[in-house]
């Protein structure tokens, strides 16, 4: 064999050495890219953060951390009961220079003050277990013990370190696992198994019935993925009960009874108005006048009753909301309707926002 040929041979030799270098290469980056790929199907478990979830919500984001304590009282921040609960929740100092807060939501007017293991609800005083409380410069509210104000269900599941909080006034769709099957991490076979689900369990629907993996929530709270056709008896169980406008069209504003507050009814309304103690008890005293009109006269009882608030000389825009917020909660839990006349110095998106019908 010539010198020549023998070179071309080395070459081709390197070429073909070098070629399968590369080859080998590749098929190791494609399979370390396939173990990153379905590593997060394999995702362990860990318990070391508290999940929380709140109604369809799976990892609630949260401002603060939550804070429970050795009696299992859940404690919400202030900033997350704002957001998640009552926007407008906000505090007036007492007597003692404490935060007493004030939360509206419905019907219910919650008031409670830091330190103290009680609260009154429609001013109907109840004990507690907790109390609002500061931590590291932040204030704590005992959620677990707010759920007829707030109208949820709350569960710790310590073990798990899992909160569920569902709010009941929202929406719920069900669904029954017909077969046995597995709960899964991802939606795909090769996910790891969340839950073994047998057959009668009743889950959770948190995402779209129209796909052919759908997101659920077991019972105890785990979350996943499981085939739709090992569902059946696709369930609505709770209905969105938010009151709407409609519920509020059947007041005739020329046959039905008007009660009129205005600038003659009380001369001092001003002054009633411009703390927490004197809005709630102006607020309770034309409930009151209400609610004896009710009980006394006969023919209330087949017509609509509507408050009308036609006040002009409101020296302070913010306390006039807050009461007619608190003044609300307490005569439509009478079955009676709030009117409020608007004035041009109002925010008219928030008497509208308020009002149950605004003329």
């Amino acid at each position: 064999m010539s010198r020549k040929s023998k070179k071309k041979m080395k070459l081709r030799i390197r070429k073909n050495s070098l070629l399968s270098k590369l080859v080998i290469v590749a098929i190791l980056l494609v399979i370390v890219l396939n173990i990153l790929r379905y590593a997060a199907y394999f995702k362990k478990d860990d318990n070391s953060k508290l999940i929380v979830m709140i109604q369809n919500d799976t990892n609630a984001e949260l401002v603060h951390d939550v804070y429970v304590d050795e009696n299992n009282v859940v404690y919400f921040s202030e900033d997350d009961i704002k957001k998640y609960f009552d926007k407008e929740l906000y505090y007036e100092k007492d007597e003692s220079n404490l935060r007493r807060y004030i939360s509206i939501s419905q019907n219910k007017i919650l008031e409670i003050t830091e330190g103290k293991n009680n609260m009154y609800v429609n001013s109907t005083f109840t004990k507690i277990k907790g109390s609002v409380i500061s931590r590291d410069g932040v204030f704590y509210f005992p959620l677990s013990e707010l759920t007829d104000v707030y109208n949820i269900d709350v569960e710790y599941i310590k073990d798990k370190n899992r909160l569920n909080i569902d709010k009941l006034d929202e929406e719920k769709n069900v669904a029954t696992v017909n077969r046995d099957t597995k709960l899964k991490y991802k939606m795909t076979g090769i996910s790891k198994t969340v839950e073994n689900l047998a057959q009668g369990d009743k889950v959770t629907i948190l995402g779209d019935v129209n796909q052919k993996w759908i997101k659920v929530k077991t019972k105890d709270y785990q979350i996943g993925y499981v085939k739709k056709s090992k569902l059946i008896d696709f369930t609505q169980e709770r209905d969105n009960l938010e009151l709407s406008i409609q519920d509020f069209s059947k007041f005739d504003l020329k046959n039905d009874i008007i009660i009129e507050i205005n600038d003659s009814t009380y001369s001092d309304f001003n002054d009633r108005i411009a703390d927490y103690e004197t809005r709630t008890t102006l607020a309770q005293e034309i409930n009151s006048k209400v609610a004896k009109e009710i009980t006394t006269n006969k023919e209330l009882s087949s017509k609509n009753i509507g408050i009308k608030m036609n006040i002009t000389s409101v020296s302070n825009n913010d306390n006039y909301y807050r009461f007619l917020k608190e003044l609300k909660a307490y005569i439509n839990s009478n079955g009676c309707f709030l009117i409020v006349v608007n004035q041009p110095s109002f925010d008219a998106n928030t008497i509208k926002d308020i009002a149950n019908i605004v003329v």
